[in-house]
């Protein structure tokens, strides 16, 4: 493409030797510099990946699957978008329209486009939190695929480019969902935003539900998570509790209606919606229940005549809660009673195959692994594919064990469960949950520690992040 429109960039393979992204330009070569972006003599933005990929798992060889290795590549899509679209801000016909072209070189995988295609996507979509209108962005790109005439990966292109948008697109709907602030999230802000979501799609089945719903079915984990007061059962007021279920069936696609069980019940919170959209844009093969339980932040008012807090779920079981804690580990509790119901009530009403937890589960996760890695604990295959298709589209995961001399710490005096178990924080809060599948394949992906971010670090901007979104697209695809 040509034209006083086009801004031309090109994609290089860094020398061996120089390793990664620290590359230094040449004396004299680059005019303007960004982060990782440069400006050539030539009047063309420059981005180089790393000639040698990283891995991105201790679970498997590259030489065996080099498709588990981190390219670079979505860094420095992201790197030359972010970069670019201060250009476009700045230029003195704010209306003008701009097309990025971005040649890439000669070698190119299909797993490159992929990547690439995400990077584009994550740095483009600013995260905006406010009301006011998001800084002007890159509109339109254009990718030039003449070093790879002949190659059959040009043929693939078309297919590698799409799934990478809607995986990157998964990302950033988890990460401008979860970015809601906790106090406006609440059951009337999903009732009018899961539509917005899912609506439209062909295939997906979208019911939100109010307190009165969670009163008559009995949801004593996420009532007792409510702030009690005048109003509470008012229709009138917004109330901060509530329960969506979101269903994607790809027989309901095809026009027909079918009862049959679900492969997999995901519960969550910001990941769910994403990943339903997502595995509807690709015609997963799966048929996957969402459900996000809504819940408030204050803790558990203690029932007279008992000396602690004990709730009663949705199914019966009852659950022990300990005293007033920190503002963190009240938010931690509540969010455990809330998605313990969800499963409790997804077991019982959808007889699922596999229960999946996704979300912020215990901050001990994060001590162990910090701000790039998730937990994910589960029967061994189930977290062996987390680990190794997370891997795919550069999501880190470190599996855990659930060892049972743990049981004994899950298990409460004054009731069935305790919501803070004593022990390992990361497995026993898995263990917990586990409690209320009732015996189904349970895996919980925990995200506390990558789920937020502090600074932008390749393809992950500041704030939430959207981890997890891109490894259960991956998952449940196939």
């Amino acid at each position: 493409m040509t034209g006083s429109d086009v801004i031309d960039c090109r994609i290089l393979r860094m020398p061996e030797e120089t390793g990664g992204p620290g590359h230094a330009a040449r004396p004299g070569h680059a005019r303007h510099t960004g982060p990782g972006v440069e400006l050539a003599d030539d009047g063309v933005w420059e981005v180089r990946v790393p000639a040698v990929p990283s891995a991105l798992t201790d679970l498997a060889e590259l030489s065996d699957e080099p498709r588990l290795a981190e390219d670079g590549w979505r860094a420095v899509a992201a790197a030359l978008v972010r970069r670019l679209g201060v250009l476009v801000d700045g230029h003195p016909v704010r209306a003008k329209r701009h097309t990025v072209q971005i040649r890439v070189p000669e070698g190119t995988t299909v797993h490159n486009l992929r990547n690439l295609s995400q990077g584009i996507v994550l740095g483009g979509r600013q995260l905006v939190t406010s009301r006011k209108d998001p800084a002007a962005d890159v509109r339109s790109v254009h990718l030039d695929l003449t070093a790879l005439a002949g190659d059959p990966v040009a043929e693939r292109a078309e297919d590698a480019v799409h799934r990478g948008l809607v995986l990157g697109a998964a990302t950033a709907l988890a990460r401008d969902i979860d970015a809601v602030p906790a106090p406006a999230a609440t059951s009337a802000w999903w009732r009018r935003k899961a539509k917005a979501f899912l609506g439209d799609v062909p295939g997906v089945r979208v019911k939100t539900h109010g307190r009165g719903w969670l009163q008559r079915k009995g949801f004593g984990g996420i009532l007792a998570t409510a702030a009690a007061g005048p109003g509470q059962n008012d229709p009138g007021v917004d109330d901060e509790t509530g329960f969506v279920e979101m269903v994607w069936d790809p027989d309901a696609a095809e026009g027909d209606l079918t009862d049959e069980r679900p492969d997999v019940l995901l519960v969550g919170g910001a990941t769910v919606p994403a990943v339903i959209r997502a595995l509807a844009e690709l015609k997963g093969p799966r048929k996957v229940v969402g459900l996000v339980p809504v819940h408030g932040y204050t803790p558990p008012v203690s029932v007279p005549g008992r000396a602690r807090t004990v709730v009663e779920h949705v199914d019966g079981t009852t659950t022990q809660v300990p005293g007033a804690g920190s503002a963190a580990e009240t938010a931690e509790i509540c969010r455990r009673l809330a998605l313990a119901d969800a499963v409790a009530w997804g077991v019982r009403r959808y007889r699922p195959r596999r229960v999946v937890v996704v979300g912020p589960v215990s901050t001990a996760s994060k001590t162990a692994f910090g701000e790039l890695t998730g937990a994910v604990t589960g029967d061994e295959q189930a977290v062996r594919r987390v680990t190794l298709r997370g891997a795919r589209v550069g999501e880190r995961w470190w599996p855990l064990p659930t060892p049972s001399y743990l049981e004994a710490n899950v298990t409460a005096r004054e009731a069935d469960v305790t919501v803070a178990p004593e022990g390992p924080g990361a497995l026993t809060a898995a263990m917990f949950l586990r409690r209320f599948a009732d015996g189904v394949p349970s895996t919980v992906l925990d995200t506390t520690g990558p789920s937020w971010s502090d600074s932008v670090r390749g393809d992950i901007g500041r704030g939430s992040t959207g981890f997890a979104a891109r490894t259960l697209v991956e998952w449940f695809r196939k």
